[in-house]
């Protein structure tokens, strides 16, 4: 069964998790929480922390090992000299955007992090 199959026959009760894991997640960034989270949405985790995709996002996202000795900061745009708004560990799991924007993927709504430092997770299979 292809990604785009399982989400259209995604049941009542799964979808309304990923929209509760969705919600619960931007409010942590508004609230200036941590934006790792254990997330119900994705099939597959490592146990690890996974950033949910934007609601309704187009593109390819997949998943990403953080691999920044000091940690990985996010930021509000794609650049340097946005506003850090909040950052992963070292060695977290992310779900982010396949392509990148002056060097940043896209965890988020107005999240970005340094594509330099995330190293891809080929063993689970990128979404869109």
């Amino acid at each position: 069964m292809t990604v785009t199959a399982a989400r259209r026959t995604m049941s009542p009760r799964r979808s309304a998790a990923r929209t509760a894991a969705v919600a619960a997640l931007s409010a942590a960034a508004l609230l200036g929480g941590g934006l790792t989270a254990q997330a119900a949405a994705p099939a597959r985790t490592t146990g690890a922390a996974v950033e949910l995709a934007p609601a309704g996002a187009l593109a390819t996202y997949c998943y990403y090992k953080v691999n920044a000795s000091g940690g990985l900061l996010i930021r509000s745009g794609p650049g340097t000299s946005y506003t850090v708004v909040g950052s992963y560990p070292n060695g977290a799991t992310i779900f982010a955007s396949a392509s990148t924007t002056n060097g940043f993927r896209q965890v988020g709504t107005n999240r970005w992090v340094a594509a330099a430092y995330t190293v891809r997770i080929t063993s689970y299979p990128c979404e869109s």
